[in-house]
């Protein structure tokens, strides 16, 4: 490109061998030693070409190509360096140089005035042409070069009865196994075999007697029997006076890329079964936990929306039917509550033996369980009385609480896989969810409820081991969690002159504080390394309104709603006490809520740490003018900051408020 203007960014010292040969060239050179002063140069868009060393006063050459790329400045790069460090190249071509050369005499030199006019003049640089006249190949060396090639060359000679072999190199020995004595004097489709294509030998049969090069990929066999995959070009050669004189033909072994061809096919079709089945599953998923969602907003009777549950699953297409059943705490025996697509009826009830294994299994693991019909025993609730190829049976939990199990029955192969029995297990999880929403809703607003009284006489009992060390009788005033082992508990003792002293020495207290004390008692707090079960009994139907404890014997009131199984409130204390009895069951009219209800009334939408906050800060008197604690305190009792304590609070107020106003927000 003649007259183009060329930016030289070198130091002094060697840069007038580079400005003299570009300037020979017929380029106008103007040199610069820094690259800040480059870039300003450089974007004024007066120059063709840079180039540039890599090492500079300040800035290297890298920074320099980076800052001229990023200034969009449109002027081609060339790095001319003696820099020889490693990855220097990958690095120039990262930041945007177009051309990189390194010096090495008078060669280099040329190269770079060839590269500057190619990149000067946007054309790719041609490489310098050598002559070549003194050093053609003899014959001896061509027919070495052919015999040494590393791919099959073959001759066949077309003046001969069946177009022979008459030469072979050595590659072609090796890739078919067949010896030259044995190979020659004969026509190569002996390398056909059974999986050969009969198109492609047409093929190639069509060529050669149109005397037209031919490439195909064909199915060969070696001399041993086993199949390879044979890049075949065969081409017509002529003689001096343009008559066809042979055939010759280039074998290449592709058996390892058409191999990888063959995998990346079948893992192309598996991916795209997979996506078909996975598209089947989000249609599927998609509308049963659409309808489900809709049920569990829509119903607040516990007995109609097992059934409007069922009926949605056996509607969907890919399953067959649905039940939803548990073991009766009365009789020992399943019973089955609501059916759809099924022989089952609801009502139904089975010995639990007479159950499908995975039934069982779900029952005794409170895990997710499936199988499929071979092997079935045929029973009621075996996927055949439902005209299903697989049963699914899916634990209906919340917290401690069940609520049974979801039988589900697929009919199609690819119905209830791994990925849509994770769905399932959630949708459980989602009903027994929408089922404790509307027992907590009904426990708060029954015209009636059930009042029992609970003796826990077992000295390992938490309330009467923190009676007994103090020596009097406690009355229970709350418990908050602060972890999923701790709590705190709040107690109060009628009475002045309370010894609190041999409470730290109990096993299971952590520490122990006192709140409040009057001339009518005194309030403490206990942290407990092992929380009662007081704060689950609400995953079961019941609030306690009333707990006291002796050295003796630990008194609890509780109130359920009159339809709630009193054995599974009893089975809480039971599974962690001994000489747990129930000593009465009354049902009464409701009466006004109590502190403890309005509190679960509002449990669902209260987190942990909410509760803890909003409890911890009540039982301490943190309500109270003026306030006996700050939140520091309170806050270094949770083990968490007084800023995070008082967003916990803040949200558990918003939450009693809005409760409080519109009472149907706490369900």
């Amino acid at each position: 490109m003649a007259n183009a203007r060329t930016l030289l960014v070198h130091p002094d010292e060697g840069s007038d061998r580079i400005r003299s040969a570009l300037d020979a060239a017929g380029f106008d050179v103007t040199r610069t030693e820094t690259a800040a002063s480059a870039v300003a140069k450089a974007t004024t868009g007066e120059y063709d070409c840079v180039v540039s060393e890599y090492a500079l006063a300040g800035d290297d050459g890298i920074a320099l190509a980076t800052a001229i790329e990023e200034a969009d400045a449109g002027v081609p790069v060339v790095m001319f360096t003696e820099t020889d460090e490693e990855g220097l190249s990958e690095a120039a071509f990262e930041s945007g140089v177009d051309r990189f050369l390194r010096k090495n005499g008078s060669a280099s030199i040329e190269r770079l005035v060839a590269d500057v006019s190619a990149v000067a003049s946007g054309t790719t640089a041609a490489e310098p042409r050598q002559d070549v006249s003194d050093h053609e190949p003899s014959a001896p060396e061509v027919r070495r070069a052919v015999e040494d090639a590393p791919i099959g060359i073959s001759i066949s000679d077309p003046d001969l009865p069946d177009y022979p072999l008459v030469y072979v190199n050595g590659a072609w020995e090796e890739h078919t196994g067949y010896p030259v004595e044995e190979a020659l004097g004969r026509n190569p489709r002996f390398l056909q075999g059974p999986g050969t294509d009969p198109e492609t030998v047409e093929e190639v049969a069509e060529a050669i007697g149109n005397e037209e090069q031919v490439t195909v990929e064909i199915r060969n066999y070696r001399r041993d029997g086993t199949p390879f995959w044979n890049e075949l070009t065969v081409a017509p050669v002529y003689d001096e006076e343009g008559d066809l004189a042979h055939y010759v033909g280039f074998q290449n072994d592709v058996s390892e890329r058409k191999e990888a061809e063959r995998l990346a096919e079948e893992r192309a079709k598996k991916l795209a079964t997979e996506r078909r089945a996975l598209d089947r599953l989000l249609g599927r998923v998609n509308g049963l936990l659409s309808e489900i969602s809709r049920i569990l907003v829509e119903n607040w009777d516990p007995e109609v929306i097992p059934e409007r549950v069922c009926e949605v699953v056996a509607d969907e297409p890919g399953y067959a039917g649905a039940w939803i059943g548990e073991v009766s705490s009365a009789t020992g025996r399943f019973e089955i509550s609501a059916a759809s697509g099924v022989r089952v009826e609801p009502g139904t009830t089975l010995d639990v033996e007479e159950t499908p294994a995975e039934v069982r299994e779900a029952i005794e693991t409170e895990e997710l369980q499936g199988g499929s019909i071979e092997g079935g025993d045929g029973g009621l609730l075996s996927p055949e009385s439902a005209g299903g190829t697989q049963l699914l049976v899916v634990p209906l939990t919340y917290g401690k609480r069940r609520y049974g199990v979801l039988g589900i029955y697929g009919n199609g192969a690819n119905v209830l896989d791994r990925r849509e029995r994770k769905v399932c297990e959630s949708v459980g999880k989602m009903i027994a969810n929408g089922l404790h929403s509307v027992e907590t809703t009904r426990i708060l607003t029954t015209d009636r409820v059930c009042e029992i009284v609970v003796e826990i006489r077992d000295p390992a009992s938490s309330l009467t081991r923190i009676a007994d060390a103090v020596g009097e009788e406690v009355e229970h005033l709350g418990t908050t969690r602060l972890d999923d082992d701790a709590g705190e508990l709040y107690f109060r003792v009628d009475g002045g002159n309370v010894d609190l002293g041999e409470l730290p020495e109990l096993p299971l207290v952590e520490s122990v504080r006192p709140v409040s004390e009057t001339n009518d008692g005194v309030s403490f707090a206990v942290t407990v390394t092992e929380s009662p079960p007081l704060a689950r009994l609400a995953d079961h139907g019941g609030v306690v309104t009333e707990a006291t404890a002796t050295a003796d014997a630990a008194t609890l009131t509780i109130e359920a709603p009159p339809e709630r199984d009193v054995r599974s409130i009893l089975d809480v204390f039971r599974d962690e006490y001994d000489g747990v009895e129930l000593r009465s069951r009354v049902e009464r009219e409701s009466r006004d809520r109590t502190v403890a209800e309005f509190a679960a009334a509002v449990d669902e939408r209260l987190t942990e740490r909410q509760r803890a906050a909003l409890k911890t800060a009540e039982l301490n008197g943190y309500f109270e003018w003026p306030r006996p604690v700050d939140g520091s305190e309170i806050a270094e009792r949770m083990g968490i900051t007084r800023q995070t304590f008082h967003q916990h609070l803040r949200a558990a107020e918003r939450k009693l408020v809005e409760a409080y106003v519109d009472p149907r927000s706490s369900g």
